[in-house]
């Protein structure tokens, strides 16, 4: 059989062409991907997959085309089904295409060895464009072995992408990360804005949200409401104690941590705001 895979990148060629070739198969990988961005990763990925294709000697078919602009065009009016409606059905329609016009028999792709891609929808797509362009669909479940040709892909040193190729699934890849950093930039803004209206010129100075409360901070707060927590105690317990200090500075904590910042100069907290 002459095969014609399309092919996402190196690591999930791995377990698809061992397999294949232990059937007596010998796919012909096909590169088209111009749904993966930026540049740089595009490269990485394509010259990974040549590297890879040299080691394990398999023919390599390489359709240029880097296609930001045209990707962009196609999927900003539905980002949320770009996969199936556009990412999928470019690149395999390229490949079925490509395998009719020079005499293969059949075609499948890599895409079905990640349990992370629309297997189904995928499925589906192939399914159609085999009718449409008639020519064979040859179908694998290739997702038992991904984790196999993942390990073996680290093994042999191939270059392992972070996310599943455009623009905007890099965004999600990195979500986690990106809200934390929004997080810490609002604060230091807030810092610096206090700054600039309390028109602080002190060098050194650093302020601090109230976290745990350490024994330093314990003592620091205790010693600016002194007056407050003794009358309290007073009308409440009658006696004074470290364990009423304690339960005394957890009530006020309780009720005002979300709205306290200490001052330190040179690491020594000399003010509460």
């Amino acid at each position: 059989m002459k095969l014609l895979m399309h092919t996402c990148c190196a690591p999930c060629s791995v377990y698809c062409i061992e397999s294949l070739r232990k059937e007596g198969i010998e796919p012909i990988s096909f590169w088209y991907n111009p749904n993966i961005h930026p540049y740089i990763e595009y490269k990485t990925r394509r010259d990974t997959l040549i590297e890879y294709s040299k080691m394990e000697q398999f023919e390599l078919i390489i359709e240029e085309e880097y296609g930001l602009k045209e990707f962009c065009k196609n999927v900003v009016k539905d980002l949320e089904n770009r996969c199936v409606n556009y990412c999928y059905r470019v690149r395999l329609e390229k490949t079925v295409k490509y395998a009719k016009e020079h005499g293969y028999d059949a075609f499948t792709t890599t895409l079905f060895v990640s349990p992370y891609q629309k297997h189904e929808e995928l499925k589906k797509l192939c399914e159609e464009l085999s009718q449409k362009y008639e020519i064979e669909f040859l179908y694998r479940d290739f997702r038992v072995g991904f984790r196999e040709g993942q390990a073996k892909a680290r093994e042999m040193g191939l270059y392992m992408q972070k996310y599943c190729g455009c623009i905007f699934s890099e965004e999600s890849s990195n979500y986690d990360h990106i809200i934390s950093e929004q997080k810490v930039r609002l604060f230091e803004n807030k810092i610096t804005e206090r700054k600039i209206r309390l028109d602080w010129k002190i060098p050194n100075l650093e302020l601090k949200p109230y976290k745990n409360g350490n024994k330093e901070q314990i003592n620091f707060i205790y010693n600016l409401k002194k007056e407050v927590y003794q009358k309290y105690v007073k009308t409440i317990y009658g006696e004074w104690n470290e364990e009423i200090q304690k339960k005394l500075f957890d009530k006020f904590m309780k009720e005002n941590s979300k709205n306290i910042e200490l001052i330190y100069i040179k690491d020594e907290l000399v003010r509460i705001l």
